[in-house]
């Protein structure tokens, strides 16, 4: 019995904190604060994907449509107070088409790129990631957080 414990042990620590499957997160070093005064720099905030902590930014988190992950928020301070949520739409539907003519999105680098000010939010607040076949980029200048969205 006791010679299982330490590989128990193990597999418990390693399933606190896991990735989604389709999910990637790559994070990126700060910007060197040590230059000349510029533009302030970004927030911190840790993310979450589907409600688990995952990573702080600045980061690039690169999602499967096809897997059931729909959601990515940021949370700061030490309440964890959420600050942004991403939505991820699943499918095409009548309303949605109606409200692509919205969209102010540019095509950049073969992927249709979105600033958080370009997004739509619903009634909640969340920002809604708009169905699309091709990749999509959301980039959150004020955390420093780059979303893509493969299909």
């Amino acid at each position: 019995m006791f010679r299982f414990a330490p590989v128990l042990v193990l597999i418990l620590i390693a399933g606190c904190v896991t990735t989604p499957l389709g999910v990637r997160i790559t994070s990126r070093a700060p910007a060197d604060t040590t230059a000349a005064p510029g533009p302030p720099l970004p927030k911190r905030a840790w993310i979450f994907v589907e409600g688990v902590q995952q990573s702080t930014t600045p980061a690039t988190v690169t999602i499967r449509r096809e897997f059931e992950v729909t959601n990515v928020s940021l949370h700061v301070g030490a309440s964890f107070e959420k600050v942004r949520h991403y939505e991820i739409e699943r499918v095409r539907t009548a309303s949605r088409v109606m409200m692509d003519y919205s969209f102010r999105g540019s095509v950049d680098g073969g992927m249709l790129t979105f600033t958080t000010t370009e997004l739509s939010q619903d009634r909640k607040g969340r920002f809604m990631i708009p169905f699309y076949s091709g990749p999509i980029r959301i980039v959150d200048h004020e955390y420093d957080l780059e979303l893509i969205v493969t299909p």
